[in-house]
C-alpha cells in the first residue's frame, strides 16, 4: 500500500530526519529521538527513505531560503511535489526569520534548549497536520502581529473599572509579560494570593485565559492603571 501523510509508515512510525550538522548536540539529539518508541530516525546523510518529518537548525547567519533550499537537497526523490512537515529549531528565535518560516508554510518550531519530550511532541503535532509553537515563540508571533491590526476600539476592555485599585496594578504587571512569582516579589504578597487576583482579573473581563489577557493588553499598548 502506498505511504500518505496520514499513514505511520511502512513500519508504524514516523519518519524523522535527523538534522543536517553533525555536531556533538545534533548526533545527541538524534540518539535520543531514535530510542523513543514510535520514532525511526534517518540519517542526515541518508537518501534511501523518505522522511515524514525533517529536523531543520536553523543558522541565523544563512538566509532562511538558502536554509530551506539545502533540506531540499537532502531529500530523496519523492513522488510529486511531496514535502516532509518540518520543524525549525531556533537557538535565536527572531521574529522576522520565524514570519520568514511562517511564510514558507513550516508550521513547526522549538526552541534549541527544549526538553526532549517537547521536541518529541512537536513531532507528532506537525505529522497530523497541525502547528506546533512553544510558549515564547507564539507570544513573539503575536506581538509581531499585533502593529499590523487595526487598533480595537477603546470599549474592549468594558469591564475594566470592575477591578478593583490592586486588581489594577497586577493586571498591568500581568500585561508586562511578568509572572505570578515576580508580581508577588513586587507587592510583597504571596503567589497563593496574586493567583486569587489573576483569577478574579480574568473572571471579570472576561478572558479564558493569561495569554488571551496579555495579547489584548498589548493591543491596546498596555492596561492603563
Amino acid at each position: 500500500m502506498p505511504h500518505t501523510d496520514t499513514d505511520r509508515g511502512r513500519h508504524g512510525t514516523i519518519r524523522v530526519l535527523a538534522p543536517g550538522c553533525r555536531s556533538l548536540f545534533t548526533a545527541g539529539l538524534a540518539t535520543a529521538l531514535g530510542r523513543t518508541p514510535g520514532l525511526e530516525v534517518l540519517p542526515a546523510d541518508d537518501g534511501a527513505d523518505f522522511p515524514d518529518v525533517a529536523l531543520l537548525e536553523d543558522v541565523p547567519a544563512v538566509p532562511v531560503a538558502d536554509t530551506l533550499a539545502g533540506l531540499v537537497r537532502r531529500l530523496p526523490q519523492g513522488p510529486g511535489d511531496r514535502r516532509p512537515k518540518i520543524i525549525v529549531m531556533m537557538r535565536d528565535p527572531r521574529i522576522d526569520r520565524i514570519f520568514a518560516y511562517l511564510q514558507a508554510d513550516v508550521r513547526g518550531f522549538v526552541c534549541h534548549d527544549a526538553p526532549l519530550a517537547e521536541l518529541v511532541t512537536a513531532v507528532e503535532v506537525v505529522f497530523r497536520n497541525e502547528a506546533f509553537l512553544p510558549h515564547g515563540i507564539a507570544l513573539q508571533v503575536i506581538d509581531g502581529i499585533l502593529p499590523y491590526l487595526p487598533k480595537p476600539a477603546s470599549e474592549i476592555w468594558p469591564h475594566m473599572d470592575t477591578l478593583t485599585g490592586r486588581e489594577r496594578e497586577i493586571f498591568a504587571l500581568m500585561a508586562s509579560g511578568e509572572s505570578n512569582a515576580e508580581i508577588a516579589d513586587a507587592f510583597s504578597l504571596s503567589q497563593k494570593t496574586v493567583k486569587f487576583h489573576v483569577s478574579n482579573i480574568l473572571r471579570k473581563l472576561g478572558m479564558k485565559n493569561r495569554i488571551q489577557a496579555v495579547a489584548r493588553a498589548s493591543g491596546t499598548h498596555r492596561a492603563t492603571v
